[in-house]
């Protein structure tokens, strides 16, 4: 099976270097022209089923590469950024910790998420998508999402040291396709390989 994980466009909130987990922030202009070049550039997989998060950032990005004509399967909670706590909408720069260095530590830190936390509500949906894939005989799903959920999942699935997290590279607009194998009985799911998304 294929899972393919795209990162939403440069948003507003990267242009101002602020910490936006589930704050609702936009794609910048920056964001929707990089997008738009990326489109014509990138080869982003067609695939059965199409998620994205509630974040707007993720919609937008979504209808700017797969078209207003695509339509998404789901827009669901489950694959939301990482809720940062009182970091929401807080300058990078401004902190005394930066976020991830606990995260990784699956400690808890300023009323945010964990690791663990986070790793539950993802793989608890995604393994629910992949049982109806193969309920449905479908084989590929595109997730389009966010850089903490897709650093996740793929230290997950490698298997790798949390301590790798930041070597995992997350740039908006790309991500990375995953060839999966599922044992749907035991929800367990093999990571074969990956690549990232290539230019045409």
């Amino acid at each position: 099976m294929k899972i393919v994980l795209v990162r939403h466009g440069y948003t507003v909130g990267n242009d101002l270097g602020l910490y936006t987990g589930w704050s609702n922030t936009l794609l910048s202009e920056k964001g929707i022209e990089e997008l738009k070049g990326y489109r014509d550039e990138y080869d982003y997989p067609k695939t059965d089923r199409y998620y994205t998060s509630d974040l707007q950032r993720t919609i937008d990005t979504f209808k700017l590469l797969y078209g207003e004509e695509t339509p998404i399967t789901e827009s669901t909670f489950a694959f939301r950024e990482i809720n940062f706590g009182e970091y929401e909408d807080v300058r990078w720069d401004k902190v005394a910790t930066p976020y991830n260095d606990n995260y990784v530590k699956n400690q808890p830190h300023v009323q945010g998420e964990t690791i663990s936390q986070v790793s539950l509500r993802l793989f608890g949906k995604l393994t629910a998508v992949l049982c109806e894939m193969i309920d449905n005989n479908e084989d590929s799903v595109t997730i389009v999402c966010h850089s903490g959920v897709i650093r996740t999942i793929l230290m997950f699935l490698m298997p790798c040291s949390f301590d790798n997290y930041y070597d995992i590279e997350t740039h908006n607009g790309l991500g990375y396709i995953l060839n999966i194998d599922f044992d749907e009985k035991n929800h367990y799911i093999t990571l074969n390989d990956f690549e990232a998304i290539r230019k045409k």
